[in-house]
């Protein structure tokens, strides 16, 4: 992260260096939960950790996060209990073509994704911010994140890569984003392949030549947000932006994806009002009121089917100890550090905020059927017997790292009602938790014509208990049609 004086441009500090005067008892606290922690790491909870002191030298399994963000390619000290997000950096010397620059090298993050499989790759760091952080062109965007899906792919298909990581879900970084998909349908003839959506989701002015994340090259600003600091932590503006990502998504064809809030919190410092309310009893209460919104959000139109709904599967909590500070008479740092890196790495205010409210969740398992899909969908009489492809999307919505085990079975007919196993119709698998999936694929020979009723039953191993059972089946009725209605399909641009 870069010095806040320079985002914010807030002039001479030193004009109000009057009357700073914050104790150490509000900013560190020893307050130890009263509830048992969860069993293991909760997958929806992560922390981002930008600073030299390693997360090692920190209390970091207080929080029961699954999952860190420190902005490389692979942690050089890793906490036991959590993963990496890991990140390939980005860069555009010249913006006239679409030329960029990786870090860590090509060779060395292929290398990192072939002894690592199955990890999680954000590519880029707020492409869309100009000067301070990777700052390209939607062009150049677009075949960075191509060639760099290519290459992790061909060492490792089960990578998953993150594409965006915007600095907020504005409507002229939505625009940026439009720019990025059709930069990549003109160069490479295809829409933009992606296994999953991040973006941060600050709050922050957009105005050209004030304070905040500025507007991405190649976008107008006659929609850029005009806010005052003290909107840093505005609640309704941080729900609105969340809904606005996922009705992009669904337009653009990804309603079927994850997204990820790689980045968040509370960046503006508590200087005696002078910003606004930011004192470390505000950001707490901002933290767990945006805690209780991403556990619970969930839409049936746009949500993430595999995650009973929800719109949001992780969010990562900015900053471990990026502390707020004057040096100088210049701000460096940000608001919301959970650990004081001036007190020997003791738990702030909004530590334990963030420590006390995962406490209380417990660790789930929740196994479900997403949906079912019959390919040819309904055939003619006329053609007689026929094969039918079934696919069938299972995930897990509960909120554990660790992944696990289960057996789908297709039923012909109501499995509780003598229904009986098509033959071969029986799989196993694992699956973490947070919207983790997985499709399906049953081949059923020789299908007269008829109507018929398939039942999808997921059921955990034993030994792991469902927190709930009335997403474990799903039917669908797959029948022969006598008539073929061919209509036209408009669509509107």
């Amino acid at each position: 992260m870069i010095p806040l004086l320079e985002r914010l441009k807030i002039g001479d500090i030193r004009r109000v260096l009057i009357g700073i005067c914050v104790t150490a008892a509000l900013m560190v606290s020893t307050v130890t939960p009263a509830q048992a922690v969860p069993t293991e790491p909760l997958c929806r909870f992560g922390v981002n950790h930008g600073t030299q002191d390693p997360l090692t030298s920190f209390n970091i399994a207080s929080l029961n996060a699954g999952y860190f963000i420190d902005y490389s390619a692979d942690a050089s000290a890793k906490p036991a209990s959590m993963k990496q997000l890991r990140m390939v950096r980005l860069s555009q010397p010249d913006k006239n073509n679409t030329a960029y620059t990786v870090s860590p090298n090509l060779s060395t993050i292929t290398a990192i994704a072939q002894a690592n499989p199955g990890s999680f790759w954000l590519i880029g760091n707020e492409p869309d911010r100009i000067v301070y952080q990777d700052d390209l062109t939607p062009a150049a965007y677009a075949r960075a994140y191509h060639e760099l899906r290519q290459a992790i792919k061909a060492v490792d298909p089960t990578a998953i890569l993150v594409a965006g990581n915007i600095v907020q879900a504005s409507p002229v970084r939505l625009r940026y984003l439009d720019l990025v998909l059709a930069a990549h349908r003109e160069a490479y003839g295809t829409e933009m392949e992606v296994d999953a959506w991040g973006i941060h989701a600050f709050i922050l002015n957009e105005q050209p030549g004030s304070w905040g994340a500025g507007v991405p090259r190649g976008v107008p600003a006659d929609e850029a947000w005009i806010l005052e600091p003290r909107d840093n932590a505005d609640f309704n503006r941080f729900q609105q932006q969340i809904i606005a990502f996922r009705n992009w998504m669904s337009r653009n064809g990804y309603r079927n994806k994850p997204l990820y809030i790689t980045e968040y919190g509370v960046l503006m410092p508590d200087y005696n009002g002078l910003y606004g309310n930011f004192s470390p009893a505000d950001v707490s209460n901002y933290m767990t009121r945006t805690f209780d919104y991403l556990l619970n959000a969930t839409d049936l139109r746009i949500g993430y089917p595999a995650d009973n709904y929800r719109l949001v599967q992780h969010f990562s909590w900015y900053s471990v100890s990026d502390k707020a500070r004057l040096v100088n008479g210049q701000w460096q740092g940000f608001n919301g550090y959970l650990f004081d890196p001036e007190l020997g790495n003791q738990r702030t205010l909004m530590g334990d905020t963030y420590a006390n409210y995962t406490a209380g969740l417990m660790s789930k398992t929740d196994l479900l059927v997403a949906d079912m899909r019959f390919s040819p969908a309904a055939p003619l009489v006329s053609q007689g017997p026929v094969t039918v492809t079934i696919q069938v999307d299972v995930g897990n919505a509960g909120n554990t790292v660790s992944a696990k085990d289960f057996t789908l079975r297709l039923y012909l007919g109501n499995p509780g009602q003598g229904g009986s196993l098509l033959t071969g119709a029986e799989f196993s698998g694992a699956l973490t938790g947070c919207g983790d999936s997985r499709t399906f694929e049953y081949i059923w020979s020789d299908v007269a014509p008829g109507e018929y009723e398939i039942f999808a039953v997921i059921s955990p191993s034993t030994g792991i208990t469902d927190v709930q059972s009335l997403n474990n089946q799903l039917s669908r009725r797959f029948f022969f049609a006598t008539d073929l209605i061919y209509l036209p399909l408009v669509r509107q641009p």
